[in-house]
């Protein structure tokens, strides 16, 4: 791995805000409250600088520059769907426009874990370029209590 970032418009710490980050379980979900611990732990342990930020003019400007030697993943998780139309936009824009300028030295892919017109649960996708391979991997819960693997699946 070369580099890790995110970005938040109120980036939180697992030191300083993990345990109201576990008030807003409830009590009667223990599986959830066991998976937010472990994941307060990894976040800890193996801590990524997150940027305070609005996600499509960071996402825009971190795609401009290739990364020749490396595959520029960007991923999300149940995000997207809370973006205004004019960021969800913008951020497809962006990803367009480098997958445009991805090369196999310099490839790019997006993985997401995302709502979409299903109810049950999210939808796991891939992109990937230069060619603008789309799969999809299956789905799962909001919550990641569940996950259906069903690789392979080519949605383009």
């Amino acid at each position: 791995m070369v580099e890790r970032r995110g970005v938040d418009l109120n980036p939180l710490s697992p030191q300083r805000d993990g345990l109201r980050l576990l008030a807003y379980v409830w009590p009667d979900q223990p599986e959830r409250l066991s998976r937010l611990r472990l994941a307060l732990s990894l976040a800890v342990e193996k801590a990524a600088p997150v940027d305070r930020g609005d996600a499509a003019p960071w996402l825009a400007v971190r795609l401009a520059e290739r990364r020749p030697g490396t595959c520029h993943l960007v991923y999300s998780t149940v995000a997207f769907q809370y973006f205004p139309p004019e960021a969800q936009a913008e951020i497809a824009a962006a990803m367009e426009a480098a997958g445009a300028r991805a090369s196999t030295d310099a490839p790019l892919a997006w993985a997401a874990m995302e709502a979409d017109a299903t109810p049950d649960g999210a939808a796991l996708t891939l992109r990937f370029w230069p060619g603008d391979l789309r799969l999809t991997a299956g789905r799962a819960g909001f919550h990641c209590q569940w996950v259906d693997w069903r690789p392979g699946v080519q949605t383009r």
